[in-house]
């Protein structure tokens, strides 16, 4: 007898603990969403059930956010750069106790050529049809995707609040967005941001092979003082340049890592120092570049390199 009272009396217990230990709200939960940019500022949507959005996952293994975005990426069939976080923004319910953390990541396809998964249909929209058709299936989708294209230089927050009525959620913005990064970093097309965009077709265009967007960096009468394979120090002319890259395949990496390391303004004219390494920095250049606002934008209108990673020959 005194046995069953001992055992009663831990099931009793044991029902208490699973009691007291299961909890009836929903799990939190955070999003990776990927908004995948052409060469022609296109933006890649993909056609679900609801309709038009950018590809995502919801973290639901033990993973970095690095393995969840090559995941992803792969699990689509499409190339592209290393993402940048451009925007981390969070979701509350009116009928539910959860809230989704959305993680907004910009990045450029490396080949311009659709993703290969044959079982989702893919479209290159341009940004204006893209915002739209976002904001039809997810309004505030299209308000993030929004925001952090105009303004790339910071990274955004914000909240929304999500309401469901006769099954049809709607969402409500709660707080405007604002900047995580560095405020002094919002700058509204400004001479830096331009800068940058040009100094992006130049490190794209040379570590993945592509000509037309590597000339575009430059003045078409600018000059590169560099050393050539022989030795000799001479210039070169952008086309010249751009010809060292001709014979590999267009939007394939070919191990030039890039980062712009500093950019100095002056009115209309520009200086800028890029890194360019090598796989697994066995070698390491510092390009510098003179830049000058044109009629047609920022331009590179000189450039020269210095080895700097002490190498035996230098």
């Amino acid at each position: 007898m005194k046995k069953v009272v001992i055992l009663f009396a831990l099931v009793l217990m044991s029902n208490f603990l699973l009691g007291q230990s299961k909890d009836n709200s929903d799990p939190n939960s955070t999003v990776i969403r990927l908004v995948i940019l052409n060469d022609n500022g296109d933006i890649l949507i993909k056609n679900s059930t609801i309709g038009w959005l950018t590809i995502s996952t919801t973290f639901k293994q033990r993973q970095t956010i690095n393995e969840v975005v090559d995941s992803l990426s792969n699990r689509y069939g499409v190339s592209i750069t290393k993402p940048n976080l451009k925007g981390v923004f969070t979701y509350k319910y009116s009928f539910k106790s959860s809230t989704y953390i959305t993680q907004l990541y910009v990045a450029k396809s490396t080949t311009n050529d659709l993703p290969k998964n044959k079982n989702v249909e893919f479209h290159w929209a341009s940004k204006d049809d893209a915002i739209k058709k976002l904001k039809e299936t997810i309004p505030s989708l299209g308000q993030m995707v929004n925001q952090v294209l105009d303004y790339p230089d910071v990274i955004w927050g914000g909240s929304f609040l999500v309401n469901k009525e006769n099954n049809e959620a709607s969402s409500l913005q709660t707080e405007d967005f604002y900047p995580i990064s560095d405020p002094s970093t919002y700058k509204i097309e400004s001479n830096y941001s331009l800068i940058e965009k040009t100094l992006q077709n130049y490190m794209e265009g040379s570590s993945y092979n592509k000509l037309e967007m590597l000339e575009s960096a430059f003045a078409e009468n600018a000059t590169l003082y560099l050393t050539g394979r022989d030795g000799e120090f001479k210039i070169y002319t952008p086309k010249e340049y751009t010809g060292f890259f001709k014979n590999a395949e267009k939007g394939q990496f070919n191990g030039r890592d890039a980062k712009v390391l500093a950019i100095e303004v002056v009115k209309d004219i520009a200086t800028a120092k890029v890194e360019i390494a090598g796989p697994e920095r066995k070698w390491v250049y510092i390009d510098l570049f003179l830049l000058k606002k044109l009629e047609n934008g920022w331009k590179i209108i000189s450039k020269t390199a210095t080895r700097v990673d002490n190498a035996k020959d230098n």
